[in-house]
């Protein structure tokens, strides 16, 4: 599994929205590294678990900008969010309890559904920010 490098093309152009991107991106590309080096059962754990906090703190932020801004697409966006708070919780939870392993297809599905998020959701929303001058 190769790292995601972050370029000018994920910019969603939100200096926020963009600065959590790159720590997602960030912890992604540490969780891909762990499974690489294979460091074992514990830190891989923890590198999973880092990532899943730190994707939920981020999709709050989100959500509380959509909120704010009264984002006409918001529902669907939490909704996409939801759904993968609770696949990779119970990827989490399986984990855990050694019923589940980080493969590179689980890899491959999170790095999948994180670029096609940045590049379509979340530069729609970025877009519309943009428009309503939303500070």
């Amino acid at each position: 599994m190769t790292e995601i490098l972050w370029t000018p093309a994920l910019e969603t152009g939100d200096p926020r929205i963009d600065e959590q991107h790159q720590a997602l991106i960030q912890a992604f590309n540490d969780l891909a590294t762990a499974l690489a080096g294979n460091r074992g059962w514990e830190a891989n754990g923890k590198t999973l678990r880092f990532l899943v906090s730190y994707t939920i703190q981020h999709f709050q932020m989100e959500e509380r900008l959509m909120e704010e801004a009264k984002y006409p697409g918001a529902s669907r966006h939490r909704q996409l969010h939801h759904e993968l708070v609770v696949k990779v919780s119970g990827l989490l939870q399986a984990y855990t309890q050694g019923s589940a392993n980080l493969s590179p297809e689980v890899l491959g599905f999170l790095e999948g559904w994180l670029m096609e998020h940045i590049l379509g959701e979340d530069r729609r929303l970025a877009e519309f920010l943009r428009e309503r001058s939303v500070p």
